[in-house]
């Protein structure tokens, strides 16, 4: 089995993905700029889906170390800016679209090379690094702005060294994708690639044996045209605009950081000890998910997560529903509460849906499709944002919590009848299920 170069291969991705809970944090209510213009909030979700468009293209045409080489040099250079100018909004909002743009192409990426590299038995647990990195990331961030005042100097020192790090992380720990090899008609650097991710590195019979299963894989999918396959990834690409695009976001927005941060004024003052804790508990649970998604597996304990964030969500909209509960400090602990208890079931789920994103579609169609739902989760943090910030945000948290929570309840009912279970499954076994309307087994 090969592991330890596999792990190297794709985990220094860690790099980019810290940066980009750094940033998305900041723009989701963790910050010190809650005066000025609403575009500094949407910049770097705006860059994040450009770079998700911008990937299609490199993705097909240019090897996963120039990608991630240019990404990490993005990061770098956001990082300066936060550095030389960290009073100037003008410059913020360009290092933010930087660091979009970067994490938009990454994220792609990414998740298409891991599905690709990673041996079936642990597939899961590289492919929920993305998340669990992110949570990192968001970790660090709210803890710098909880405890200090300045924080967009070390942040861009951050972002600097992040930079630093994943430009010569590229060049040293990238493997190219067997599959991107075998697709160009290099068998031979298909084998050469293979080979480096035994443990130790050479030529072996496992060696032949995964470059047959990677033909076969790619023989299936070159059955079909583009529009076959475009045809038969658009049932995955409609479960995962749900169980993706849109739930993820509903355990992670800027709605939930104002219900933590008024329940916890409203109710301990200028404490800040629950935000720290806020985001420790989604750092666990990200933690809890990718050592446990290979062995437990991906629906059921996802799906428990994702109807128990619904179920906390639904009392959050009934305190903010009335305003007489605002002076109440009883009732804003406990929402605060149940804002902590939230991120903890939102980070067990987040890792669930990178590695669903990774195995679901059709392999010709699939940087269009990955490019597109990922894409959209950031346009619906966008519509959220200028919701929140155009509109009375006592009114709006109401509706948005209610509303939220029941649609987790109700697309819970429906991913327990069209979500499969794809633990220890190969691609091609991953990609069926998917394009099954219904899967009713739970395992």
């Amino acid at each position: 089995m090969y592991w330890t170069e596999t792990e190297a291969s794709i985990t220094f991705r860690f790099i980019i993905f810290l940066s980009a809970g750094l940033n998305m944090a900041q723009n989701l209510g963790w910050n010190q700029f809650a005066l000025v213009s609403i575009h500094i909030y949407l910049s770097w979700f705006i860059g994040a889906v450009i770079g998700c468009l911008l990937s299609i293209p490199l993705v097909i045409l240019i090897t996963k170390k120039y990608i991630m080489a240019s990404c990490s040099f993005f990061v770098l250079i956001d990082g300066i800016i936060f550095i030389c100018a960290p009073a100037s909004e003008y410059a913020l909002i360009a290092a933010r679209y930087l660091n979009g743009i970067a994490v938009g192409v990454t994220t792609v990426t990414f998740l298409i090379h891991a599905s690709e590299v990673t041996a079936k038995s642990y597939r899961g647990y590289c492919l929920a690094m993305e998340q669990y990195s992110i949570s990192v990331g968001i970790f660090i961030q709210v803890i710098h702005t909880s405890l200090w005042a300045e924080v967009f100097y070390m942040h861009g020192v951050l972002d600097l060294l992040l930079g630093c790090l994943g430009f010569a992380s590229a060049f040293i720990f990238t493997i190219e994708s067997p599959i991107h090899c075998l697709r160009r008609g290099n068998e031979t650097m298909a084998l050469d690639c293979l080979a480096r991710l035994e443990r130790p590195k050479g030529v072996k019979s496992t060696t032949y044996a995964s470059l047959e299963e990677h033909k076969s894989y790619i023989r299936e999918n070159n059955k079909y045209d583009m529009i076959e396959s475009l045809k038969l990834g658009l049932v995955p690409l409609v479960k995962l605009m749900l169980y993706r695009s849109l739930m993820l976001t509903f355990g992670f927005s800027l709605p939930l950081t104002v219900a933590v941060q008024v329940g916890t004024l409203l109710s301990l003052g200028l404490e800040t000890w629950p935000y720290i804790v806020y985001a420790a508990l989604r750092l666990l649970g990200s933690l809890i998910t990718i050592f446990t998604v290979d062995t437990l597996g991906r629906k059921f304990i996802s799906l428990l997560n994702l109807i128990i964030i619904g179920a906390l969500l639904i009392p959050i909209g009934i305190f903010f529903s009335n305003q007489y509960n605002f002076l109440d400090k009883q009732k804003m602990a406990i929402v605060c509460t149940l804002s902590l208890l939230i991120q903890l079931f939102a980070g067990m789920y987040a890792p669930h849906t990178s590695i669903y994103v990774g195995e679901a579609f059709p392999l010709k169609v699939k940087p269009y499709l990955l490019s597109l739902c990922i894409a959209v989760e950031h346009i619906v943090h966008i519509v959220t944002i200028c919701v929140l910030l155009s509109t009375s945000s006592r009114n709006y948290l109401y509706q948005y919590f209610l509303a939220t929570g029941l649609v987790i309840i109700f697309t819970f009912l429906l991913f327990c009848a069209v979500i499969p279970e794809t633990r220890k499954t190969s691609l091609s076994e991953a990609q069926s299920r998917f394009q099954k309307l219904l899967y009713l087994k739970l395992y």
